[in-house]
Parts: C-alpha cells; structure tokens; sequence
C-alpha cells in the first residue's frame, strides 16, 4: 500500500477542548503519528461530556492519537518534554502564554530545541492588537465574528448550539501545519504559526463584510430567506418538526419548481412574475408553498424537486444523519469504543463505558485513503514514547510513574 500523505511527521498536541484536537485528528488520520500529552492532575474536562453518556464526546477528538501523562509543572516533566520536541515535527498547542511561561515551555525557548521545529500555536483573538490576550470559546466566537447577526429572525440572534468556530477553525490549523511542511521541506527551515479562532470565523461571513464595503448594506436577519431569491427557506412538512428547504434561484429553477407543485393558478399570479417580484412578496409566496409541502414527507418533497432539478433537502434531525443510508453508503461512521474517566484511577484501568459510532474524516483519497483507529486511554502509551522513543528503561519510566512526574 502507498504511504500515507503525512506518514513519517510526529506532531505533539499539547491542549485541550476541540478545534486543536480536531486540527491534530485530520492530520492523524493521513498518516502522522499524534501523540497527545496531558496529565491526570488536570484532566480535560471534556472527558467527561455529553452528560448522557460521559466519555463518548472524546469520540470526536482522539481516534488514532497515541497518549501519554506527563506533569510539565514538575522540573523532569519539563525535561522529558523538551526531549520529546527535539524528536519531532510539529508541536500544537492552546494553552495561554501565562501557562506556558510559568511551565517554562515559551515559545522562543520551544524553537530553540530543534531548528526545523513547526510551532502552532491556537489563539481566541490572537495574541496582539487590542483584543490580544482575551479569552474565547468557540460558543462565544460565532457572535463576535458577526456570524449571529445574519442569521436568525429581526427580533433574534441565530445561534449555533454548538462550537461553531471550533470546526473551522480546526481546518485552518490543519492546512497551515500542511503548508508549513512543505515549506520544511524546500527550505529545511521550521517556523512559527498563530492561528485564532477570532479570523477562522470572520472570514465565513466574507459576502457580508463585501455587501457593506461596496455598496453599504448592513446585513440583515431575514430568517431562511434571501436577498434576491425566492422562494427560499425551509419549509414545514407531515410530522412531527419535518422540514425542507427549497432554494429558486433563476427562471429555469421557478418553472421546475412550479411544475413539480401540478402549476396551480397563484404561480400565475403577478405577484410572482418576476425575481424581484417573488422577493417583495416572499411573505405570501412562503406561505403557499408551506400549505403544499405540509400535506407532504420531507423525504418525498427533496426528491421530486431534486429530480425536477431545484435545490432542496431535508432539514436533517440527529436520527436523520444516523440512519442516513447516504452516509452508510460512505462509510462514513466507525463504530469504537469510548471509556469512563475516573480522576482517582490510573487513565490505562479506566474501564469500557459503552460503543458509538463516530464520524470519519470526509476525505477521500484515491490510492491512499484518510486512516481511523480506535481512541487511546489517557497514558496507554508511555512505554512506547518513553521507552522507545526516548529510550528510558522500564526501572526509570516505573520511577518517574512513581514519583509523580507521569502522572
């Protein structure tokens, strides 16, 4: 089988939470060896998300990374970690400045260790400018990057129950460690990346920030609708919160579309003659196509305008995306087991807490496709990174385990 793309590059990740652990998942996944370090002593609290099933959360972020405790506060730690960058490529991490100096691990020291090191480094709002420094979650990100704001209802901000800016964000850091390399590799050179999840979300609303710079439209919460088109929104179908969303953007589209609805006389209306004419009265038009697409199956409404060749798709629930035959048909869901964490017990005793399928990356590969393994138990592999990678003797490593500095 050919190598993988990044086979042979070792990346140390060193943080905590999701966009970080993600960057480092995509790049485990095309074949460099992840080696997460974190110490029992202060334990991810992700570990123990969602509240219905402690553990699986970590599903998302650890599959294929190998794991090792290590107390970077304690003087050895510290030591044994210099050690482990010497011996790699990549090192990523989140952790705040402060931390970092206070562990003795800043950045200018880290780049000192190995010259061609490439050095990551995920920030909130960056390190520099007048928000410098602040601290950001990628919950809060959505809002100040201005996403919120065009999106929702006029009396509501759209909020993203999740962390929006995370997943993005965990893309750019991917691409720019992938771009580092390559620059290694003709240079022989390492540097230093700054990567805040502040920019990854302020240039998903690119078309907003241009509407206003050329033609000073401020952006507005229109709910499913759109500027220039309609019909355009999701609309209600049989069941119980059953949806579709539909999207005409030109002539060809609106004749299609009125076909598939049997061409009733209101689509001969004046009122929607035109574009603009659907868009001034998108009110009333949402309206008629709602009482249509309520007598109907989601599923049904998507197909016979995809047919027809409109845009459309369900608005998808969990068990949608779980059952999707779609997405089967990909395999693009691992089955893998998840475990529960227990502050008082050694990571490598924590026991099986139950199976989840897991997505996989949606990258595919023709002679070398992207990797999934199963999620390592906080400390599984200190023998082999510290035995075989920086050869200590199993009296030394049982030592140090002992003493606190593998906690």
């Amino acid at each position: 089988m050919a190598k993988k793309p990044l086979q042979g590059i070792r990346v140390i990740e060193f943080g905590l939470y999701i966009a970080l652990p993600l960057a480092t998942r995509l790049l485990a996944s095309m074949g460099a060896e992840v080696i997460k370090v974190e110490t029992l002593t202060s334990l991810d609290m992700s570990w123990f998300g969602p509240i219905y099933a402690p553990g699986a959360l970590q599903l998302e972020y650890r599959p294929l990374k190998r794991n090792v405790t290590l107390d970077v506060r304690q003087p050895r730690g510290k030591e044994i970690m210099e050690e482990l960058l010497k011996k790699s490529d990549v090192y990523i991490t989140n952790l705040g400045e402060g931390a970092l100096t206070k562990y003795g691990l800043t950045f200018d020291h880290v780049r000192s260790l190995k010259k061609d090191l490439i050095v990551l480094w995920q920030t909130g709002l960056g390190s520099t400018g007048p928000y410098g420094g602040y601290k950001a979650y990628g919950r809060l990100m959505q809002h100040a990057c201005a996403v919120s704001t065009i999106s929702g209802t006029p009396d509501s901000l759209g909020v993203a129950n999740v962390s929006y800016s995370d997943y993005h964000t965990s893309v750019f850091n991917a691409m720019a460690i992938i771009g580092a390399l390559e620059r290694r590799r003709r240079t022989g050179e390492g540097c230093f990346i700054e990567c805040p999840i502040y920019e990854s979300g302020v240039v998903t609303v690119g078309p907003a920030f241009l509407d206003y710079q050329v033609n000073k439209v401020i952006p507005e919460r229109r709910e499913n609708r759109h500027r220039f088109f309609a019909p355009h929104g999701a609309y209600p179908c049989k069941g119980t919160d059953r949806w579709c969303t539909i999207a005409v953007t030109n002539e060809e589209e609106w004749k299609a579309f009125c076909g598939v609805i049997g061409n009733p006389a209101w689509t001969k209306s004046p009122q929607f003659a035109t574009a603009a004419d659907r868009v001034k009265n998108a009110k009333e038009l949402d309206r008629l196509v709602g009482e249509w697409t309520s007598k109907r199956n989601a599923h049904q409404v998507m197909e016979r305008m995809q047919k027809a060749g409109v845009p459309a798709g369900i608005v998808s629930k969990g068990e949608d995306l779980a059952n999707s035959e779609h997405l089967k048909s990909h395999e693009f869901y691992k089955h893998t087991e998840y475990y529960a964490a227990d502050f008082n017990a050694p990571g490598v005793k924590w026991p099986v807490a139950g199976t989840s399928p897991v997505f996989s990356e949606p990258i595919y590969f023709s002679e070398t496709p992207v990797m999934f393994g199963p999620m390592h138990k906080v400390g599984q592999d200190n023998n082999y990174v510290y035995g075989k990678l920086l050869g200590m003797s199993k009296e030394e490593i049982k030592k140090l385990t002992k003493e606190g500095v593998f906690a």
